[in-house]
């Protein structure tokens, strides 16, 4: 019997220690932290993973935390620019837990922190945002826009009452989209076209300066090279006329009835056409040469009449 309450005892004892193992004992994995708290109240932070031990519950309580970044989508809200143009900027905020415990006073748990991040990156969102003109957000020239410096602007704003009121660090700060409302949009269709028609005349302006330096260009080109060719045709027909004063000096020493001839020729060509109606005398020159022979006229041939005939007597 003694034997037997014995092992019965041992057993008991085993259990016993199994369930306050079991109770006291509690790990930290790799990507959590965990805050004890003594009778509700914080009393150690653990941020290191590993097997660590407690008094059971109730005296002592492990409350869990994610050690991991966390993802938040601010909700839809309007904002104002500096130049009066309401827009909707929806905004995500990614960040971590870096006080432990100051995180479980202040929110409880990660599902409480989503509503005091929500209020207080909207306030930033909408101070940085009336900093900054329209343009500023949507423009056809990447130099104008500020997207990157407005998400920065509003991580710092709101980065140091998160740290200091939740113990939370807010790592990156985006805007997701830019929309507007239906109020605004002729607006902004209109300031894309005139964005778009001020390129165009830009673009237009340096077509004609540089069609007009063409052209001025090609005129010149031009202007040299008829000035080449029409002193090429000069020194030709200079050098042409030359030659035919040459031969044409040969020619009347040589043949000046011929040279005469030919002179007065080239005279009727120049000064007679099918339309021409000269009265002049025949015989002045080179007007002769239309006669049938350039010599003396032939002489003009006398009609013979034929005598009258006398009538027989009667018988």
């Amino acid at each position: 019997m003694n034997l037997k309450m014995l092992s019965r005892v041992c057993a008991a004892a085993v259990v016993v220690i199994v369930l306050f193992s079991c109770m006291a004992a509690f790990q930290v994995r790799q990507n959590e932290m965990v805050v004890l708290t003594l009778f509700g109240k914080p009393v150690r932070v653990i941020q290191q993973p590993g097997l660590y031990v407690k008094w059971p519950w109730p005296i002592e309580s492990v409350n869990r935390l994610d050690a991991r970044l966390n993802f938040y989508e601010i909700r839809l809200s309007e904002a104002l620019t500096k130049d009066k143009r309401n827009i909707i900027a929806p905004v995500f905020v990614v960040w971590r837990i870096e006080d432990p415990l100051k995180f479980l006073e202040a929110m409880g748990s990660i599902e409480n922190a989503s509503s005091k991040l929500d209020s207080l990156v909207s306030s930033a969102k909408n101070a940085v945002l009336g900093r900054y003109e329209f343009g500023q957000l949507v423009s056809v020239n990447p130099d104008d826009v500020k997207i990157a410096e407005i998400e920065q602007k509003i991580a710092d704003s709101a980065a140091p009452q998160a740290r200091a009121s939740f113990g939370i660090r807010i790592e990156q700060v985006g805007i997701k989209r830019l929309t507007l409302p239906e109020v605004n949009t002729s607006y902004v269709f209109e300031r894309m076209r005139a964005e778009r028609a001020q390129f165009a005349e830009s673009y237009r302006a340096e077509g004609r300066q540089q069609a007009d330096r063409i052209n001025a260009e090609t005129d010149a080109e031009k202007t040299v090279l008829l000035a080449d060719a029409k002193k090429d045709a000069e020194e030709t027909r200079g050098k042409a006329e030359a030659d035919a004063a040459h031969i044409y000096a040969a020619a009347h020493s040589q043949y000046p009835e011929l040279y005469t001839f030919l002179r007065g020729l080239e005279t009727l060509k120049k000064i007679i056409d099918s339309n021409t109606t000269l009265v002049l005398d025949a015989n002045s020159p080179p007007f002769d040469l239309l006669k049938s022979s350039g010599l003396n006229p032939a002489p003009a041939v006398q009609p013979q009449v034929p005598a009258p005939q006398t009538p027989p007597p009667a018988p």
